[in-house]
């Protein structure tokens, strides 16, 4: 079993369109070309940083809605509630305004804009953490060997992952169970190989080693959530959550069913090919 440790400021627009569906959203994240003040896409930073930065945005429209259903109302705006794309006064359903028809009256002909207000129903929002909102977890793996040839299949896979609140689960299983076939073909599968000259040889992928669906086994995902405390939504990152263990998992689980340790031989590079493998053990 493997265990491990894993993480800067982002910029989201919010506007809900005045001839818009009540559920038609514009969202605009940090593209560079939008956005020039930022670092790029890394570190397993998507959630904890956009989705945070989205959510401030998210809270001030909303803000802008309620106060301007509220004026359209003359009503105060805890008499107020969101539901189905619609602000709805509590206890009389049937008083109700589409989030498109109040953006539409949030947004006056020109000149008619009250001094202190800003027209529209929108916002822009930054968020930066001021610490990495590290993800954590724990890889296990059953593998089985044939001395003879080194051909090696997993006959199962577990992993225990907490990247905090989770979002969406079906995009987390995804990132981890992509994450541990990219981790498998770079373990046992990708090598570069060069000749004399230090011209690459295996450049296609006729002959380039990759894992296909016969290699991947089924993964077992559970999820431990422990919320982090450095950002409101609690997330931590995902991206590379299944790729990082598996090197050592697979040198680990290899040792232990060679039963190398006992030969005096430790596995300390991958990838470990069938043939690498074969002169390491040999």
């Amino acid at each position: 079993m493997v265990s491990w440790n894993w993480w800067n400021t982002a910029l989201s627009v919010l506007t809900l369109q005045p001839a818009a569906a009540a559920t038609d959203i514009d969202v605009v994240t940090g593209d560079t070309d939008q956005f020039h003040w930022g670092v790029g896409t890394f570190a397993s930073r998507g959630a904890v940083v956009a989705g945070n930065a989205t959510y401030a945005a998210a809270k001030q429209v909303r803000a802008k809605i309620l106060r301007t259903a509220a004026e359209h109302f003359e009503c105060a705006e805890a008499d107020l509630f969101l539901a189905d794309g619609q602000v709805v006064i509590k206890g009389v359903p049937q008083r109700n305004i589409g989030l498109g028809a109040l953006a539409g009256l949030a947004n006056p002909l020109r000149g008619a804009v009250r001094p202190g207000t800003e027209p529209g129903l929108e916002a822009t929002a930054y968020f930066g953490p001021a610490k990495g909102a590290t993800a954590a977890g724990a890889h296990a793996m059953i593998v089985e060997i044939d001395p003879a040839t080194m051909k090696l299949r997993v006959l199962k896979y577990v992993v225990v992952h907490d990247c905090g609140t989770v979002i969406n689960p079906l995009i987390v299983a995804g990132q981890i169970q992509g994450g541990v076939a990219q981790g498998i073909g770079n373990a046992f599968y990708e090598r570069l190989a060069f000749d004399e000259q230090g011209q690459l040889i295996n450049g296609t992928l006729a002959d380039y080693l990759l894992p296909t669906s016969t290699e991947v086994p089924m993964i077992e995902i559970f999820h431990h959530v422990t919320p982090s405390p450095y950002n409101e939504l609690g997330v931590k990152g995902v991206g590379e959550a299944g790729a990082i263990p598996v090197g050592a998992l697979f040198a680990q689980a290899i040792e232990d069913a060679l039963e190398l340790p006992a030969r005096g031989i430790d596995i300390l590079e991958i990838p470990l090919d069938p043939s690498h493998l074969w002169e390491l053990a040999g």
